[in-house]
């Protein structure tokens, strides 16, 4: 096989040159933190009657400046006198320069979301996750989400049907890594004994990039190392909920569909019709199905409200009992939420791995919000619709190139010691 040639940074080179970066090795020098770590709790601080006296200038003329920008219906950025919940658990986020960011937590939820100015949603959304499960020849089966279980989430989540999803991980042998712009969780024989999952997350923060490093978009690759002596049936679900946080997904009229890319990249759009004035917002989830890999799609599952089609607990049994959603009969063509309910869509791939063997799978998670609009009444088009276009229809092409093209190919040679 020839060398792959490729142009990093300006520079046409060889990938030879490069010690080829193994997926599911963390870097040598990250952030750490262990998935039952319940974190640092934030205690607030108030101010001596000195430092009020000492601050009540600069206080006045925040409060001036706030309430004429407010009278003129502008949004502030930086304001003092509101509280906002601050916690300590948060990982490195996705998403690429000026593209709006999603973060996501160390013990892995999706949450504080930034994809419109001024707008921050800091709540996790419980459906947004990655699971696993496993089943080997001697009949031992095992299924989690990966991330530890949460009561409180849950709790505030109890008519929605996740909460009988398999919560079984408990994050004592895992650990998440971060140097930004990747991260890594590795699983160390969490739920199978035998079996290490590693998921590393990328997000394109390319130096002297500012092609790639504009897209919406992130990877998720999966390293799976059967180190048991029977073989593993895996599937790996990813799971997403038409939001875009907070409420968002009660708003209705939301729609899912499936999508079916070339190069063998599946998966399944979301369609958010974004309220209050906001521009819409399209969701991408997908894989690839190779030799190995079959991918199986569930465009739509309630998660919670009255509109018709499968439940989330159905769907969490469909996939538990049968490793993949090729039994159902989903309709290619777009189903739409009803107002104060809330869906979601699911996507799996599944693999069988033998004794002592590494199999790899790898997701992508894209958006497209081409408008950024605000509280002036200006508008803009995002940096990375000069290469997608600005009609709100590039999420699934994003996806695709993701999985195949420059991001990873941008970041799968280059190991720590490159100097960008």
């Amino acid at each position: 096989m020839s060398p792959i040639r490729r142009e990093v940074f300006g520079h046409k080179v060889n990938c030879s040159q490069f010690n080829c970066v193994d997926p599911g090795k963390p870097a040598s020098l990250t952030w750490q933190r262990r998935l039952d770590n319940e974190g640092n709790a934030l205690s607030s601080f108030s101010l001596s009657l000195k430092e009020m006296i000492h601050m009540a200038p600069i206080g006045v003329r925040l409060w001036r400046y706030i309430r004429e920008e407010t009278a003129k219906g502008k949004g502030i950025i930086i304001n003092p006198f509101v509280r906002r919940p601050v916690t300590s658990c948060h990982g490195v986020p996705l998403g690429g320069i000026g593209a709006g960011s999603i973060g996501r937590s160390y013990i892995g939820e999706f949450q504080r979301w930034q994809l419109f100015p001024r707008i921050c949603e800091e709540k996790p959304v419980l459906a947004n996750q990655f699971s696993v499960f496993v089943s080997r020849s001697k009949g031992e089966k095992y299924s989690t989400v990966l991330i530890p279980r949460s009561p409180e989430l849950l709790k505030e989540n109890e008519v929605s049907g996740i909460e009988s999803w398999d919560w079984n991980l408990n994050g004592h042998n895992s650990t998440y890594h971060a140097l930004f712009p990747r991260a890594w969780t590795v699983y160390e024989g969490e739920p199978d004994p035998d079996l290490k999952i590693v998921c590393r997350q990328i997000s394109p923060f390319i130096p002297h990039n500012y092609k790639e490093s504009s897209f919406p978009v992130s990877v998720f690759t999966f390293s799976l190392h059967n180190t048991g002596k029977t073989t593993a049936d895996v599937t790996l679900l990813f799971t997403w909920a038409n939001s875009v946080g907070g409420l968002s997904g009660f708003s209705g009229q939301h729609t899912n569909s499936k999508m079916t890319m070339r190069d063998g990249v599946r998966g399944v759009l979301l369609h958010h019709k974004t309220a209050n004035g906001l521009p819409p917002v399209t969701f991408a989830v997908a894989t690839r199905e190779i030799d190995g890999i079959q991918v199986s799609e569930c465009p739509c599952f309630v998660i919670s409200g009255n509109s018709t089609g499968m439940t989330a607990k159905e769907m969490w049994h469909q996939i538990k009992e049968h490793g993949s959603f090729d039994g159902l009969n989903s309709a290619e063509t777009l189903v739409t939420s009803e107002p104060g309910s809330s869906i979601g869509a699911a996507v799996a791939a599944s693999v069988t791995i033998p004794s002592e063997a590494v199999r790899t799978v790898t997701f992508s998670l894209a958006w497209d919000c081409p408008e950024v609009r605000f509280t002036s009444g200006k508008t803009y088009y995002r940096r990375y619709t000069k290469f997608y276009g600005i009609h709100g229809n590039a999420a699934a092409d994003i996806a695709h190139d993701a999985i195949l093209g420059n991001l990873l190919l941008c970041t799968i040679f280059v190991d720590d010691s490159f100097s960008l």
